[in-house]
């Protein structure tokens, strides 16, 4: 029976649980896009990036820091490139 005729006969609890067989076989990368998908659809807000530490990041978390550092820009609280360059080069030079 194809796929999308076998959906509409099956009850909730069916696709339920042909969906946990069908996870459990999934790679790890498309195990996280379900994920993201379902908790998105619930209305959670979903973690879409870490921190360097592990933390994660929800996507509103994130749109708040963007937005604080967009509005730092704007204010004209940043370095140069050649600011940054400096600093950068001096990096590598304390760990010697």
């Amino acid at each position: 029976m194809q796929r999308p005729i076998k959906l509409l006969l099956m009850s909730t609890i069916e696709i339920r649980a042909e969906l946990h067989k069908l996870i459990d076989q999934v790679d790890e990368r498309f195990l996280k896009a379900v994920y993201l998908m379902v908790s998105s659809y619930q209305g959670k807000d979903a973690i879409i990036a870490y921190d360097i530490d592990g933390t994660p990041r929800t996507a509103s978390e994130l749109a708040a820091i963007l937005d604080k550092e967009v509005e730092a820009a704007r204010r004209g609280d940043y370095i140069t490139i050649e600011e940054f360059q400096k600093r950068s080069a001096e990096w590598g030079k304390s760990t010697k």
